[in-house]
């Protein structure tokens, strides 16, 4: 909630200091092995199937971390790197370098990721720093590996889904937070496929199992209590911490993205877009973070008035809907600033 306050802080003093972001994503690639039919990359990904150099992105690190230094008329503070994939991130060579350098210059980092590559990350990385991991967060969708490929469709023609399961393993036993994440559609939101992913799960030994409803033409996956009270009650059963998902569909209490202030994504075709969503979309592009100095694009007038045209009645679900509800929250009852920074 502080940095909620601190964007709103900001919107009411803009004259005086910039505000930094506090939390960017970036893609490393947009090529995958896999044809995931819910994915809501795909199309960016057959637009643009773009793969840069591992070593470009150590220097979009640098910069990152050195923001403040940049713009020292400022406040907020960068914490927080997130790895989500417009492709596979760990199709990138390399990249589990491009996470030590995160690790390393201190920011909370995390991955998305398929797990089908992650070997190269416990091969070429010290334990002691993927345990300083936020979470690795692999893709699962199924317990079994013909419901995996059902809804995965790898592309190779052998099945990752015995390797998917020996990284995580392997990963745990290192004593790296790893969750397995499930996105419910209408092929595994059914009591036996959803006790099977318990079953793994617990196997495994994961920290939790992570579910949300798949997006799929703009509209969420419909779920509900019957849902939750069995997701929860196979949790019990199997001693596997749960986690739900409904962020998307609480209702919008905003009709501007507070969170484009916040949260930009870098992306593989070397754009910085201000919607997590809307990647290859260029109505929602600052610029670009490969060519010049990108910091100079942030707040600039065309930050602005992507913020002020968009209409975010709009917009599908969407996974800054929580953060932008709480900032909403708190410029529609300015007490609340003295509360939140006491």
């Amino acid at each position: 909630m502080y940095q909620h306050a601190e964007v709103v802080h900001w919107m009411n003093n803009q004259s005086t200091h910039a505000i930094l972001p506090a939390q960017v994503d970036i893609d490393l690639t947009n090529i995958c092995n896999q044809d995931c039919f819910y994915c809501n990359s795909a199309e960016h990904r057959r637009a643009s199937p773009v793969q840069k150099r591992y070593t470009e992105y150590i220097t979009l690190l640098d910069q990152l971390a050195s923001w403040r230094a940049h713009t020292p008329k400022s406040f907020g503070t960068l914490h927080t790197i997130t790895y989500p994939g417009g492709g596979e991130p760990t199709l990138l060579p390399g990249y589990e370098h491009v996470l030590e350098h995160t690790i390393d210059l201190g920011f909370l980092t995390s991955i998305t990721t398929n797990g089908t590559q992650l070997q190269d990350l416990i091969a070429n990385v010290p334990a002691e720093k993927i345990r300083r991991m936020a979470w690795i967060g692999i893709d699962i969708d199924a317990g079994s590996e013909e419901l995996y490929e059902t809804i995965r469709r790898s592309i190779p023609k052998k099945s990752p889904f015995a390797q998917v399961m020996k990284n995580a393993t392997d990963l745990v036993k290192l004593g790296a937070t790893v969750d397995f994440k499930v996105l419910l559609t209408q092929y595994n939101n059914t009591p036996d496929a959803i006790e099977q992913t318990f079953r793994v799960s617990a196997d495994v030994g994961v920290r939790l199992l992570y579910f949300r409803p798949a997006i799929i033409n703009g509209q969420s996956h419909p779920w509900g209590p019957a849902e939750w009270d069995m997701i929860h009650q196979l949790g019990e059963k199997y001693q596997v911490a749960v986690k739900l998902n409904n962020s998307k569909t609480q209702p919008r209490t905003y009709n501007r993205c507070h969170q484009m202030y916040q949260f930009p994504v870098f992306c593989a075709d070397g754009y910085i877009y201000t919607c997590c969503d809307n990647k290859g979309n260029h109505n929602f592009a600052l610029g670009r973070w490969d060519q010049g100095d990108f910091r100079d694009l942030w707040l600039s007038a065309r930050h602005h008035d992507i913020y002020n045209k968009i209409n975010t009645g709009l917009c599908p679900p969407c996974r800054p809907n929580t953060a932008n509800n709480h900032i909403q929250h708190i410029i529609n009852t300015p007490a609340l600033m003295e509360t939140l920074y006491t």
